[in-house]
């Protein structure tokens, strides 16, 4: 969807690994990285598919409460980082 809006043109972003060749085909003006989990580039965050999106919200955290709130967050969750 995002790739549609026009607003990752430019920038670096990830995808599901198995819609990685077709993002970069429809989109070429996105940097596709197909060896990253999470990609930030600039206020625009993607991920590499439903289990990514663990990684990417766990970054997110990270970013705004720091690492120990991730390791609490992350043992909650039961998902080893």
């Amino acid at each position: 969807m995002l790739g549609e809006t026009g607003l990752l043109n430019g920038k670096k972003a990830t995808t599901h690994h198995l819609a990685l060749k077709l993002l970069q085909e429809k989109y070429p003006e996105i940097l596709v990285l197909s060896d990253q989990k999470v990609v930030q580039d600039g206020n625009l965050i993607s991920s590499g598919g439903v289990s990514s999106g663990i990684n990417m919200a766990l970054y997110i955290v990270e970013q705004i409460l720091g690492q120990s709130a991730v390791e609490r967050t992350a043992k909650t969750i039961e998902f080893s980082i």
